[in-house]
């Protein structure tokens, strides 16, 4: 998909969002996180004040995988979840 260049997801006019990721855990744990973002603006945008946007450098700043945030918030995903325990992967 040429529109999603080096991005980690893009979001499709009237067909939901895609993500990506190096393994099937980073596209999921990345699609949790663009929904999250969608749900904070939602609520930002009812309150109806102007967020603050970021700078294409401070995204970039904030964009990162550092500090096991994949493989901790996968580990919160599936809690409890029988089909992701080791012995299955």
């Amino acid at each position: 998909m040429q529109e999603l260049g080096s991005s980690r997801a893009i979001v499709l006019r009237g067909n939901g969002a895609v993500a990506v990721g190096a393994s099937l855990p980073e596209a999921v744990v990345m699609a949790w996180y663009l929904e999250d973002a969608a749900r904070v603006e939602l609520a930002v945008l009812a309150c109806g004040i102007s967020g603050i946007e970021l700078t294409p450098a401070e995204a970039r700043d904030r964009a990162i995988t550092s500090g096991k945030i994949v493989e901790r918030m996968w580990d919160w995903l599936t809690a409890g979840d029988p089909e992701t325990s080791p012995a299955v992967q």
